[in-house]
């Protein structure tokens, strides 16, 4: 199966954009999407999930239950059930979620 850019479904939060290759509703027991970092990330705790960031461009600041660990290029960042992370700087990112997640996975935080 190959699923293009132009068939992926975009969005747009503000604070980072992408694209949604695999969507929770798909049923595939994941999903995976591009994001486009343009200023952070706010501070969330993940439930019930899996979350994998890889870096394909550019830098920037993950915080993972208070530490701070610096982004570059093809770093990849686990977050794991419970974690509250967020993140900073200019990135393009691969993300994928196990089992796939939408808004119910996430608390946002302060």
């Amino acid at each position: 199966m190959k699923i293009s850019l132009k068939e992926t479904e975009a969005f747009d939060r503000g604070e980072f954009k992408g694209n949604l290759y695999v969507q929770k509703k798909d049923n595939k027991g994941f999903n995976a999407l591009l994001v486009e970092c343009l200023t952070g990330h706010y501070k969330t705790k993940l439930t019930g999930a899996v979350r994998v960031y890889f870096v394909l461009e550019g830098s920037g600041i993950f915080i993972i239950n208070g530490d701070s660990a610096e982004a570059e290029q093809y770093d990849l960042f686990i977050i794991e059930s419970g974690d509250e992370y967020s993140y900073t700087g200019a990135m393009k990112l691969f993300e994928f979620n196990v089992p796939a997640t939408d808004t119910s996975n996430e608390e946002k935080l302060g």
